[in-house]
């Protein structure tokens, strides 16, 4: 495999989180395979709720050789959605299908004598056929298949090698995962404009997205959020919050959100078992500039993005991303960072046990003034004192 194209489509891996639009994040996914795969089409199938069937969004290639995007739509009954769904007709169990192996497949005898099987493969050989497909490959998330590549075959009619194929299974991964965020996003947008109950719930949808990609991080989310309101409700007794309704729910919303940006830093290093390396941490201190990023068209939110992008700052100035000190840093940042470092510190890590919270709560005491802002610190302790941290 050639590492020009290679290092292309990690770039698009990358790029894709920051795009919130399925249109237009599908657009760079078959332009970047189209160039750098040299294939002659490429297209996507993506299921559409409303119509209950797979509808071809994007198609690029060669005029007369690629399909027209938006006029082909195949049924849950195609024997190309099927195909993966069932390890009766996945004979090879790979993540893709090959076009010449449905053709090779009937030439078999078991196949000829299994009437299922050779009228299947009959129709799937007929449906890659008329959409010149040589390779297709699942777009799926947690079991639900959000929709299919279809590649045609390379312009010097090569076969694609087996590194190629691997690497394009991981990229349909990412993908997914894109198209998953993009939707939610879209649902995100929606939700803040009709209902609040709603809204929150397609929050939530958010940060277990969020979670599926870290597993040691499992209900993190949702903890740091208790955890943030309940330093909340005692720091309002020390020091004086406008608008306090508006600050709880903002506050709630950033905690949820605040680790969003880990969409774009790769698992591998998210669940490594030994302490991060320097390359790791780069990865790591650039999650909250890209939770900015994927938030930021949403205007009405200024308080919570900022929250988002300041959460791992410290009092002292030597946090990350910006080294802001002291009254800098905005208070729901301030909250959200104890509530994180707590949290983290009372649960299990891959390369360390969790502390007990009386441990954690001397660490958090001990970087108040450094870590932490003092006042949040107090708050903390007097939440953690009525048993509500």
């Amino acid at each position: 495999m050639h590492i020009f194209y290679r290092t292309e489509l990690e770039k698009a891996a990358r790029r894709m989180i920051l795009i919130h639009r399925t249109d237009t994040l599908i657009k760079l996914i078959i332009r970047t395979i189209t160039r750098d795969l040299k294939v002659l089409h490429a297209g996507i199938f993506l299921f559409d709720k409303q119509k209950q069937n797979y509808v071809l969004t994007a198609s690029r290639g060669k005029q007369g050789v690629k399909v027209p995007p938006g006029l082909v739509k195949i049924s849950n009954d195609s024997p190309l959605i099927k195909y993966f769904f069932s390890r009766t007709y996945n004979l090879w169990k790979d993540n893709f299908l090959l076009a010449k192996r449905t053709r090779i497949v009937l030439k078999r005898d078991s196949v000829k004598k299994n009437t299922k099987l050779k009228n299947f493969f009959e129709r799937l050989l007929y449906q890659v056929s008329i959409y010149k497909i040589d390779i297709a490959l699942p777009i799926a998330f947690r079991g639900e298949l959000l929709g299919i590549f279809i590649l045609g075959e390379k312009r010097n009619k090569n076969n694609f090698y087996p590194e190629e194929l691997t690497f394009l299974s991981i990229l349909s991964s990412d993908v997914a995962m894109a198209i998953r965020n993009a939707t939610l996003f879209d649902d995100l947008r929606v939700q803040l404009e009709k209902n609040q109950t709603l809204f929150f719930q397609t929050i939530s949808a958010f940060a277990h997205v969020i979670e599926a990609k870290d597993k040691y991080t499992l209900g993190h989310t949702e903890r740091v959020a208790e955890y943030s309101l309940n330093i909340a409700i005692q720091i309002k007794k020390i020091i004086r919050i406008k608008n306090w309704e508006e600050f709880k729910k903002n506050l709630k919303i950033a905690a949820l959100l605040h680790d969003i940006g880990k969409i774009g830093i790769p698992e591998k290093v998210l669940n490594k078992r030994k302490p991060l390396n320097d390359n790791d941490w780069t990865f790591i201190r650039a999650h909250p500039l890209i939770g900015e990023n994927i938030l930021s068209p949403l205007k009405d939110l200024k308080e919570v993005i900022l929250a988002v992008k300041y959460h791992h700052e410290r009092y002292d100035g030597k946090g990350y991303p910006y080294g802001l000190e002291g009254k800098r840093i905005p208070l729901m940042a301030a909250i959200i960072f104890v509530a994180d470092a707590y949290d983290s510190m009372i649960s299990d890590r891959p390369y360390r046990k969790a502390l007990s919270r009386t441990e954690a709560k001397k660490e958090i005491e001990k970087n108040s003034g450094l870590q932490f802002n003092p006042k949040v610190v107090t708050a903390f302790i007097q939440a953690y004192t009525a048993r509500r941290v």
